[in-house]
């Protein structure tokens, strides 16, 4: 992960590496609460549906179920999230599930998360996959409830 952009004083040259070739995928997978990111999850691999049952299964319905037993996921149309199987999963666990509108980036609180978080691991430039995810609790970290709070109500959604 590298910055997008640099700074430099007016005349000079900014001045960066990028590394060339060889890279991995590391995807992370996670939710957000009001309470700011919870039960993240990275592995090197894209989503699919199985990845993301193996995730509700083992990280995020145990954590809600300790967090916020009456939980309700919103979820975008990616095509994994619309698999049957994490309906049922959901569903034994007895936490509901909406689908957000097709399109519908901004009414989904989450993806400035992401955002926030993206800026943080960029500015550490891990050059690894190692050194990604020893950054990742840190950037995960800098996701705090207010950031989350104001993102829910910038997309809608009513706190109590």
């Amino acid at each position: 992960m590298t910055r997008r952009f640099a700074r430099a004083p007016r005349g000079q040259r900014a001045l960066g590496s990028v590394p060339f070739g060889g890279w991995h995928r590391l995807t992370i997978i996670g939710a957000l609460s009001t309470d700011g990111m919870i039960a993240a999850m990275s592995v090197e691999a894209p989503v699919n549906a199985a990845l993301l049952r193996v995730y509700l299964d083992a990280v995020l319905v145990p954590e809600l179920q300790r967090r916020k037993p009456d939980a309700v996921l919103v979820m975008d149309n990616l095509r994994p999230h619309l698999a049957t199987a994490i309906g049922k999963t959901l569903e034994r666990a007895h936490l509901g599930l909406l689908y957000l509108p097709r399109y519908s980036p901004d009414l989904s609180p989450i993806e400035p998360g992401w955002s926030k978080m993206k800026t943080q691991l960029r500015a550490k430039e891990a050059r690894t996959t190692e050194a990604l995810n020893a950054e990742l609790r840190p950037a995960l970290d800098a996701i705090t409830p207010q950031d989350a709070q104001a993102w829910f109500r910038h997309c809608g959604y009513t706190l109590n």
